[in-house]
């Protein structure tokens, strides 16, 4: 995945997940009857962030024979 993290869109993006995932979080501790999907929701909130870190792989340079 190419993200500019940079941009001030990915920014705002990241402050709303961060801001999401902290909600999610706090209605687990404070009990709440949705306990499966704020798991899921906190799930992928981590899985696009940490894909957004991963560096993409370069691809090999082609073997030459000079």
């Amino acid at each position: 995945m190419n993200i500019d993290k940079h941009t001030t869109t990915w920014q705002a993006v990241t402050q709303w997940l961060q801001d999401r995932r902290q909600q999610c979080v706090e209605s687990l501790i404070n009990g709440s009857p949705n306990d499966d999907k704020l798991r899921g929701e906190i799930r992928v909130i981590d899985d696009l962030m940490a894909d957004a870190d991963d560096r993409p792989t370069r691809e090999p340079l082609p073997d030459t024979d000079y």
